[in-house]
């Protein structure tokens, strides 16, 4: 693990448990430490700290002014957003329709600073017999319905291109599969269990703190499995456990990371949250919290790009990824032959297609136009860029086979 991700580690638990601002050392590559914290979508919540170092130790001017100016920006707007939300959320109940928040403000009121958690949307449950009269609330509010995103049971709303507010109607989206049903069958979203909470300045109803801690980490994997995850979504989990542990029945917890074949990779992640972040490590299962297992997979996670720092080809990695992701669709333990492996990446089938092909995502029988539209696009790359950002797709099976050997060990590698 390089020594900016290193020093931005550093620079976030010194932020999350207020502690004086780590010092720099002289070399310190301002510019990369920074691309690190972007792609971890942490770069907001670590400006106050990085302005409280001597003069002399701080990035450039140019760098210090690019951050101040994202994270005002970026907290004026979640200000903006928050106060819409909250008359949204005051019309629904007029209407007797009772909306269920989940992941952003509820992980976001762990931070320090609340409205410097980046987030590109807010995530909303209603039961299904009352999401057309959702939608119609949230157009009187002005959004607007994104079809090229929408899901049938997760359409999409947009205001100013800036706001965004998912309404589910599944916590799951189209997935299928054995854990699918196993999580559905958990119930999340059980009205017995849900817990009211005022969070950044709103009145919610939110999922039960065993429910939610069960979904935050389905949202990761998911996140892990497909196109990587942030930073950001690791220490909400680690605050999470921290704010709400004490009320979550840790026995029924960890047998249903059992059920759902979690268990391993829940106590790598909580080594990591524990090593890191901060999180109580009573929480993890007896005798299962190693400094060593913590260091070595967040270094590997680093390493094959399920954490990204900035410094790899990111077009090279987007391909990897999508050629882990559509290996993953395979049988459990069944050998990924190179000739399998080529074969689902020049003709994934439609669920395996990146957002960027929703057409055949959404008309299964317009596949065969992506497979055209996909070679089109490596074409471009190929004779219209520059020869080194050119497609080299024995490089990516190199990059996706190591990715895929990190996510064995971690028990991801079962589609269901």
């Amino acid at each position: 693990m390089n020594s900016n991700v290193e020093y931005i580690l550093k620079l976030l638990h010194s932020v999350l448990y207020d502690e004086p601002a780590p010092i720099p050392e002289d070399d310190m590559d301002w510019l990369r430490a920074l691309s690190v914290a972007g792609m971890g979508e942490v770069h907001t919540i670590i400006y106050k700290k990085i302005s409280e170092l001597p003069k002399e130790k701080q990035p450039d001017d140019g760098l210090m002014g690019w951050l101040r100016e994202q994270t005002f920006r970026i907290g004026m707007e979640k200000l903006q957003f928050y106060d819409l939300v909250s008359r949204i959320l005051k019309e629904a109940k007029k209407q007797g329709i009772q909306v269920i928040l989940f992941k952003g403000p509820v992980v976001a009121d762990l931070y320090p600073e609340p409205m410097l958690r980046k987030s590109c949307d807010m995530d909303m449950y209603v039961d299904p017999k009352s999401l057309k009269a959702f939608e119609k609330i949230l157009v009187d509010f002005h959004f607007e319905k994104n079809i090229e995103h929408s899901k049938d049971v997760v359409p999409v709303y947009v205001l100013n291109k800036k706001f965004m507010i998912e309404a589910h109607c599944c916590l799951f989206e189209d997935y299928e599969g054995k854990r699918i049903e196993m999580l559905k069958e958990m119930d999340l979203t059980n009205k017995d269990r849900l817990v009211e909470l005022s969070v950044s300045g709103l009145d919610i109803t939110t999922m039960g703190h065993e429910d939610h801690l069960v979904f935050l980490l389905f949202h990761l994997i998911k996140h892990i499995t497909y196109s990587g995850c942030s930073l950001k979504t690791i220490i909400d989990i680690a605050l999470f456990v921290n704010a709400y542990g004490d009320q979550i029945n840790k026995t029924s917890f960890w047998e249903k990371m059992k059920r759902l074949g979690y268990e391993n990779f829940c106590c790598t992640l909580f080594s990591i949250c524990v090593r890191y972040f901060g999180m109580k490590k009573d929480f993890l299962l007896d005798d299962t919290y190693s400094d060593s297992v913590a260091e070595i997979s967040l270094a590997r996670m680093y390493e094959v790009g399920i954490l990204k720092d900035g410094a790899s080809d990111q077009g090279e990695d987007r391909r990897a990824y999508s050629i882990v992701y559509q290996s993953l669709q395979g049988k459990e333990d069944k050998k990924i032959s190179k000739i399998r492996m080529w074969k689902k990446t020049f003709f994934p089938g439609h669920k395996d297609l990146s957002f960027r092909y929703m057409y055949a995502r959404k008309h299964p029988s317009l596949v065969w136009i992506a497979w055209i539209h996909r070679g089109f696009n490596q074409l471009s790359v190929f004779f219209v860029k520059d020869k080194a950002q050119a497609a080299n797709v024995s490089k990516d099976m190199k990059l996706a086979n190591r990715k895929l050997a990190l996510m064995k060990e971690l028990d991801l590698m079962n589609k269901d």
